[in-house]
C-alpha cells in the first residue's frame, strides 16, 4: 500500500502543491516552518480525517481563506482509490473515496493504517491519562470497527448519564431506577471496551518490549501495564459504589473513561526517573510496535510518517532504526528534515529507491 500523488490547496501554508511519491522513501528538507511537517499532517489527515496536531479543523485553512482541499492517489494491490477531502467555513467536512461520499467519518478509518512519529509524542510521558487512552483507542480503532462504534456509544451514554445527575441536582429529586437504566448502557459499551483493551495489550506488548531492547542496545527493564478499575470488579459494582460521590459530583467519576497506560523503566515511572534517552528510546519502541500491530491485524504495511526523526534519536539508536529500513521492516516511508546532507548520506546506507522534496515556505522549490 502507497500513495502515489499529492495535491494540497489552502492547506495551512500551502496555496497549491502538487507531489508524486516513490512507493519507498520520500524526504522533504528545509527551514524550521517552511511547510514540510504540513505535507505528513495532509496524509494523516486523509487516512484519519482530521489533523494529528490540532483537531480544528477551520485553523488547518490558509490564512485569508475559505476552505481547504486535499486529494491523493491510494494504490494497494494495483487498485488505485482517489481520495478527497475537503473542509469549508460555514459548512463542514466532506471524504470522498472513488467520489463517493463517505457518511460516517468512522467507517474510513482504517482503510488507509498510518503511524505518524513527531517530536511532541514525548508528551504522551508527561500529559495526563486522555493523552494515552487516545493513543490506544485510535490504534485499536483502525483494527477493530466494533470497538470504535463502542468508543462512540460509551461516549454518548457517558454525556447523558452525566446530564442526568445534573438534573438530579437541578432539579432536586433522585431517581435510583432510571440512572439504573442509564448505568446499563454504559456498561454494555465499557465492559466491552475493558475486554479489549485487555487483549489488546497482550498482542502489543511483546513488541513494543521486543522493540526497545534492540534500540537501546541493553538490558533495561521497561513496561506497559495497564490501569482500570474494572481490573478488580465489574462494572455494574463500580458504579453502585461510586453513585454516592456521582451524584454529589454531578458526573461520573469512575468507568474506563478514567483507565491509563504506565509506562515503567526498572519497575519506577518513566516520567521521574528515565533520563531523556530513555523517554525517546520508549516512545520510538512504543511507535514502531504500534506500526507492527497495525501490520498484524491490517495485513499491509501503515504509512510511515518520521517527522524530525534525527531530533529524537542519538546516532546509535538511528543506526538501528535506519538498519530496519534496510531490511523492508516498513513499506512506504515520508521523512523531514532541515539537513539534506545529513539525511542524504543516512539514507544512502539504506539502499532504498527515495525522493527529495526541497520545501521552502509552502513551495516545492525542487524535487529529485
Amino acid at each position: 500500500m502507497h500513495l502515489s500523488q499529492l495535491t494540497l490547496s489552502h492547506f495551512k501554508n500551502y496555496t497549491e502543491a502538487n507531489f508524486r511519491f516513490s512507493p519507498s522513501l520520500n524526504v522533504f528538507f528545509g527551514k524550521n516552518g517552511a511547510g514540510k511537517t504540513n505535507v505528513l499532517d495532509a496524509i494523516y489527515y486523509l487516512a484519519i480525517t482530521r489533523s494529528y496536531f490540532n483537531s480544528v479543523d477551520h485553523q488547518q485553512i490558509q490564512h485569508g481563506e475559505q476552505f481547504f482541499a486535499l486529494q491523493a492517489n491510494l494504490i494497494q494491490e494495483e487498485i488505485e482509490t482517489e481520495l478527497r477531502l475537503f473542509f469549508q467555513r460555514g459548512i463542514g467536512k466532506k471524504l470522498l473515496v472513488q467520489q463517493n461520499e463517505v457518511e460516517k467519518f468512522s467507517e474510513h478509518i482504517g482503510q488507509m493504517p498510518v503511524v505518524m512519529i513527531a517530536p511532541g509524542d514525548i508528551q504522551l510521558i508527561y500529559e495526563g491519562s486522555e493523552d494515552r487512552r487516545k493513543f490506544i483507542d485510535l490504534l485499536i480503532s483502525q483494527c477493530n470497527r466494533i470497538y470504535l462504534h463502542e468508543l462512540q456509544s460509551y461516549q454518548r451514554s457517558l454525556d447523558q448519564r452525566n446530564k442526568l445527575l445534573k438534573d438530579f441536582h437541578e432539579n432536586r429529586y433522585f431517581d435510583r431506577d432510571l440512572l439504573a437504566t442509564y448505568n446499563e448502557q454504559l456498561i454494555q459499551s465499557g465492559s466491552y471496551i475493558h475486554r479489549i483493551r485487555h487483549t489488546f495489550i497482550d498482542d502489543f506488548k511483546p513488541l513494543f518490549l521486543s522493540n526497545y531492547q534492540r534500540l537501546a542496545g541493553s538490558n533495561e527493564q521497561v513496561n506497559l501495564a495497564y490501569e482500570s478499575d474494572l481490573n478488580k470488579t465489574t462494572f455494574a459494582n463500580l458504579l453502585l459504589q461510586a453513585e454516592s460521590a456521582d451524584v454529589d459530583l454531578l458526573r461520573t467519576t469512575k468507568g474506563i473513561h478514567k483507565d491509563d497506560w504506565s509506562f515503567l523503566i526498572d519497575q519506577q515511572v518513566l516520567k521521574k526517573f528515565g533520563s531523556q534517552g530513555q523517554q525517546k528510546t520508549f516512545i520510538i519502541a512504543l511507535k514502531l510496535a504500534q506500526f507492527q500491530y497495525l501490520h498484524l491485524k491490517k495485513g499491509v504495511k501503515p504509512i510511515l510518517l518520521l517527522d524530525d526523526i534525527f531530533e529524537k534519536l542519538d546516532q546509535q539508536r538511528l543506526a538501528e532504526l535506519f538498519k530496519w529500513m534496510s531490511d523492508g521492516l516498513f513499506g512506504q516511508i515520508f521523512i523531514t528534515d532541515t539537513q539534506e546532507k545529513r539525511l542524504r548520506a543516512m539514507l544512502a546506507k539504506t539502499h532504498l529507491p527515495c525522493v527529495y522534496f526541497s520545501i521552502d515556505n509552502g513551495v516545492v522549490v525542487s524535487h529529485s
